[in-house]
């Protein structure tokens, strides 16, 4: 989407901007609310997200279980139940608050129901007692007695001839009979209630999501999410796998070739077909009577059209529908829009669009999910996923009326019945993360009944609010947009290396080096660092370390920590990542830094720039079995934890594709390279992996992607990334051929993710893939310190989740650290910051045009970088790496498996070679005519 200025906030265009000379500049800009405070849950007042956006949910507010992305009222409104991943709440409101009964409790005496998974689907019926629960990957519905908190019935999808591997998504009742989706199958199934028998199976489009019906029963609604159906890669069975994956992708999404397909090593690679076939991110409309599909409608903004300059690259996401009696309603996700669909003239009528305050509104950031309509339908209530509010949306004028509070996350909305011709009084609204998760251990900590695993210790909340009036929902309004950002005066002072907005002036900073690490939290790493907030207890990845592990004769060294008796190796005062302390006391960190993402799936958007939509959260909130090999096309769905899959894709996109947008220069180490259904072996070194099913790249990043650097990959040692890095650096942008260095590098060293201990191959410790990343880290600046382009370059570095770790607090903080000549040197940054906040630095620096309200409204990150005054120089001292204690990791050890590559200490030390000598030998004697001998 083409930058323009906070329209309402400035006072004057970029053009006058850009055209005026001065020294400092008054220009007001949008910031987070929380920018100068740490995480915090205040359930009686405010409390502060990893965003550094408030949460002050509305009404009564209690906690439950996470991710409840399933929620059934009562025929009556005495009850409610919510689904989460193998949990149900059952919940009575009939008092003055909510009371919550979670299914299985803590204490284990309530079983659970749903034992695998589930999805998203519940129903209840009219008895007011028994639910109807999807069981997800099991491809059954299970029937529940909310009474006697008691399983009474399960009925299989399977049961239909010619249908294997089902995966139950929404469900309905429509009398007596159940309407079932089945997204492995991409099918609607019809059962009948008192026979349990299978009485249709209707085709839908693809990974169908959401479903609803008619006031007159006579038609289904279904919206699919899925955009492709990925086909297996040509004769890759499961017993040639290994040698018959693509070890890189084929294509880049939505391409020629994606389209029509590509030959790679002889063979032809089958292509994904028309992004905008009816099939693909569609609401189709079902007649009960016949069976038959009588509409295919794509709502939303298309892919490929253009918005303001930029094409539209990511689909509409339409995931949920609500009817009247003449119009449905479909929350389009991706465009932060609902259309409307005449269905009795089986046709498009017109679109809502979210806008919902003048200053946010040219950016996408809301992501519409769950939707109600009241009984009158003059009203519908929007749950906006990425914005922590409920819209409540005027259908007659279809504008915006105001903005209600919720929890973190909000999934799903309800209205209360209707009795005795008085109108809906109460609202009811699920959230995923409620009020944030809070710390997770630490001096003083008590581990709370749900655990202390960032994804159980961050619980959701159900609210009752009374439906407002106008002026309460004004009031709402004022608070959730105070909740989201701040005005704030920004003095532009040319001697800040970071301009305050992009396309302002130029920065002296040319060339960023974005490193992205995996998993772990503040504590645990910089927790000893005095001049931050840490706990040093919790420093188990910091310096005078004492290791204890167990041997077992019949499995190794487990490689566990532990004080038990019996301990028989014993590794005391050991330094686990001294370049991680080095480089944050020789330059600059922040102590309150959080990730946006409680893990991989969601840390890898949004590093990228990516917000996750309703299809990422759902999934990373339930099990699902990818199977290459299924007869059931929708079990080779995307659910990449590394990668950003089609499904998954912003409007305008990402980090990517504003590059290339704004014609700057980039290149991708390792990135977006983990996609379902992946093998990572010790010698998939080319990309650190392989993958048996077709799934393309974003096309930015596939035509900017090295091909031979070895992304996520526990097995592969972050040394021989180094190793390939150096090579692939030296060759293209240093020595006598050299090419332009991209303004942007992006980077992946992944092994301080951790995993099992492999003794025999230089891991004995969990610790030792942490020292492992660490060398490479320092590696890194060493190397970059001492190329020609160090004087104008910014390294960044953070993680892409927190989930590995403990912290004191909050769950979700963790590292950000710069370093540079223009970065100041001993500094620690007290300012809230986030993803959002990096982005922004990388935006600002290379002059690109934000994407998202995320980046727009992120906190400014001026304080790290020094004041430059007339005749100042940056301080262009090289970083000095440092080696891990052999007796934790052994980087020798580590690369014996690689043949051909050793570790040269020496080598490393002495920094890059201005020109590639083994390249320079081979252009010698090719210029010769001759062989190089």
């Amino acid at each position: 989407m083409k930058y323009s200025l906070l329209c309402c906030l400035f006072a004057f265009s970029l053009s006058a901007l850009a055209q005026k000379t001065y020294t400092t500049l008054q220009v007001p800009s949008a910031s987070r609310p929380g920018q100068n405070e740490f995480c915090l849950i205040d359930t009686s007042g405010k409390s502060v997200l990893p965003s550094g956006r408030y949460v002050t949910p509305a009404g009564q507010t209690i906690r439950i279980t996470n991710d409840p992305f399933g929620l059934a009222l009562a025929p009556n409104g005495a009850k409610a139940v919510t689904l989460h991943d193998g949990v149900m709440t059952l919940l009575n409101l009939t008092g003055p608050k909510p009371a919550a009964t979670r299914v299985p409790d803590y204490a284990g005496k309530i079983p659970s129901p749903v034992r695998g998974g589930t999805f998203l689907g519940v129903a209840m019926a009219p008895d007011n007692r028994t639910a109807y629960l999807s069981n997800g990957d099991k491809g059954r519905v299970i029937v529940f007695d909310t009474e006697t908190l008691r399983t009474t019935d399960t009925i299989d999808l399977n049961r239909d001839k010619g249908y294997t591997d089902s995966f139950t998504s929404d469900l309905l009742l429509n009398g007596n009979e159940l309407l079932a989706l089945d997204r492995a199958n991409f099918r609607l199934v019809r059962i009948d209630l008192k026979t349990k028998k299978i009485t249709a199976s209707i085709p839908t489009g693809r990974q169908p999501f959401g479903l609803a019906i008619s006031p007159d029963r006579k038609t289904v609604f279904v919206a699919n999410v899925g955009l492709y159906s990925y086909p297996l890669v040509p004769g890759v069975t499961k017993a040639n796998k290994d040698t018959m994956m693509l070890k890189f992708p084929a294509y880049g999404a939505h391409s020629k070739e994606s389209r029509e397909g590509v030959e790679i090593e002889g063979r032809k690679i089958p292509g994904l077909g028309d992004p905008l076939a009816d099939e693909a991110m569609s609401v189709w409309l079902i007649d009960l009577a016949s069976n038959k599909v009588t509409a295919k409608l794509k709502t939303g903004v298309q892919i490929g059209e253009m918005i303001e300059e930029a094409e539209v690259v990511g689909g509409s996401s339409p995931n949920s529908v609500v009817v009247g009696r003449r119009f449905a309603y479909v929350s389009n996700a991706t465009n932060d829009n609902i259309s409307i669909i005449d269905y009795k003239a089986r046709k498009l009528a017109g679109i809502i669009p979210l806008k919902i305050d003048r200053n946010l509104d040219r950016y996408r950031g809301t992501t519409p999910f769950g939707l109600t309509l009241s009984n009158d339908e003059k009203t519908l209530y929007v749950a906006l996923l990425a914005f922590n509010a409920v819209a409540v949306v005027d259908v007659p004028t279809r504008r915006v009326k105001g903005l209600i509070p919720t929890g973190w996350g909000p999934t799903r909305v309800a209205l209360s019945p209707a009795g005795n011709g008085q109108p809906q009084k109460t609202l009811y609204v699920a959230s995923a993360r409620g009020y944030g998760a809070g710390p997770n251990g630490g001096a003083g900590f008590v581990k709370p009944p749900a655990g202390t695993y960032i994804g159980d210790i961050q619980l959701g909340t159900f609210q009752a609010i009374p439906v407002p009036d106008a002026p309460a929902l004004a009031a709402y309004t004022r608070q959730v947009l105070n909740n989201t950002y701040r005005t704030v005066a920004v003095t532009d002072d040319p001697k800040n290396p970071l301009p305050p907005l992009p396309k302002v002036r130029k920065s002296p900073i040319k060339h960023i080096v974005y490193i992205t690490k995996e998993n772990r939290t503040y504590d645990e790493v910089l927790g000893q660092l005095q001049t931050g907030k840490g706990d040093s207890t919790l420093a188990r990845f910091g310096t005078g370390v004492t290791l204890k592990t167990r041997i077992s004769t019949t499995r190794g060294i487990s490689g566990r920590t532990t004080d038990q008796p019996g301990d028989s190796i014993r590794v005391a005062n050991a330094d686990i990542m001294p370049n991680h302390i080095r480089m944050a006391r020789q330059w600059a960190f922040s102590d309150n830094f959080y990730c946006d993402s409680d893990a991989s799936i969601h840390g890898h958007h949004w590093m990228m720039g990516t917000i996750p939509n309703e299809w990422v959260e759902a999934n990373a909130a339930s099990e699902g079995r990818f199977d290459a090999f299924s007869k059931a096309p929708g079990r080779r769905f995307p659910k990449s934890s590394g990668g950003i899959d089609p499904e998954d894709y912003n409007e305008i996109g990402g980090l990517w594709e504003s590059m290339e947008r704004s014609k700057v220069s980039f290149y991708n180490f390792g990135q977006v390279n983990e996609f379902a259904g992946n093998y990572e072996e010790q010698y998939d070194t080319t990309f650190g992996t392989a993958t048996p099913v077709v799934f393309p790249m974003p096309d930015a990043a596939f035509r900017h992607t090295s091909r031979n650097f070895a992304g996520y990959n526990t097995n592969i040692p972050d040394q021989f990334r180094m190793d390939q890095f150096e090579r692939e650096f030296t060759a293209k942008w240093l020595g006598k051929n050299k090419q332009p260095l991209p303004q942007l590098i992006t980077v992946m060293l992944p092994n301080d993710h951790g995993a099992g201990p492999r003794p025999t191959e230089g891991y004995p410790y969990l610790h030792s893939y942490m020292a492992d990343n660490d060398l490479a880290l320092g590696r890194m600046l060493h190397f970059l310190s001492r190329t020609p382009y160090w004087k104008d370059m910014l390294v960044i570095v953070t993680e892409d989740d927190p989930q590995g770790g403990v912290d004191h607090v909050d769950a979700h903080r963790s590292l950000l650290m710069l370093a540079g000549p223009y970065v100041k040197r001993g500094y620690v940054s007290h300012t809230h910051a986030n993803f959002g906040s990096i982005l922004k630095v990388i935006y600002n620096l290379l002059n690109v045009d934000y994407v998202n309200q995320y980046d727009a409204t992120a906190s400014l990150l001026q304080d790290f970088f020094i004041e430059r005054r007339p005749g100042d120089k940056p301080d262009l001292r090289p970083y000095d790496a440092v080696l891990p204690d052999v007796r934790v990791f052994d980087p020798q050890e580590a690369m014996k498996p690689y043949k051909s590559h050793t570790f040269d200490w020496r080598k490393i030390q002495r920094g890059p070679e201005m020109d590639d000598r083994a390249e320079q030998r081979i252009e010698h004697y090719r210029q010769q005519g001759e062989q190089n001998p």
